[in-house]
Order: C-alpha cells, then structure tokens, then sequence
C-alpha cells in the first residue's frame, strides 16, 4: 500500500532528521517526534487488517491522519526554534506529511474504491 511505504519512509527520515536535535529536546520534542512519525504506518497496517468493518478501518485512518498533522506542527515548532538547519530537507519533510495526510483522507473516504488486495 502506498500511504503505508510512505509513512515508513517518512519515519526513517525523521529518525535521521532527530538525531541532528539537541540533546536537551531528547526527552521532549524528540521522544514526540519518534512516537508519532513511528505511529502513521503501523495505524494504516491495523486498520488494513480490520477493514471489514469499516467504522474501525476509519477510525485507525482518522488516528493516522492525527499523527501526520501532529507532525507536521512538531515540524513547525523545530523549524521555529532553529532546529532544522538544511531548509530543503525540512521542506521536504513538510511536504512530505502534507501530503500522506492528504492522501490518507482521500483513502478514509474513497476506501470502497480500492482494490482489496493494496
């Protein structure tokens, strides 16, 4: 499934990006960072496995679509307090959640019209 390789892939970037943080964000923006940018691809893998009832296979999307947002304001507030030094892997990244969110939406509502073997 696309959106599931692109939130790994995503992920693996943001993993690289935190390591490059400030040791005193470990414990803070970095720990939230890990959690949700780890959280999108196993949210769509569940909600892969439960889609015969469609109420759970939204409600792990929604969830996904949460963390993706949540990423994208985490990315913002390191972009603010100086923390992303190279502009076009942050833009990147940025652009990057944007558009899995985008995409995850258009999943949650457009399910039926997926083959069901993604």
């Amino acid at each position: 499934m696309e959106v599931y390789q692109e939130a790994v892939d995503l992920a693996i970037e943001i993993d690289k990006l935190l390591k490059t943080f400030p040791k005193d964000e470990r414990f803070l923006l970095v720990d939230q960072m890990k959690r949700a940018s780890r959280g999108i691809a196993p949210l769509i893998s569940e909600g892969y496995a439960k889609r015969e009832s469609v109420k759970e296979f939204r409600k792990f999307l929604r969830d996904a679509i949460a963390e993706s947002n949540e990423m994208l304001t985490h990315l913002e507030l390191s972009g603010r307090l100086g923390y992303l030094k190279n502009e076009n892997w942050a833009a990147k990244l940025i652009e990057g959640y944007d558009t899995l969110g985008k995409k995850l939406s258009n999943l949650k509502t457009n399910w039926q019209n997926y083959p069901s073997n993604l």
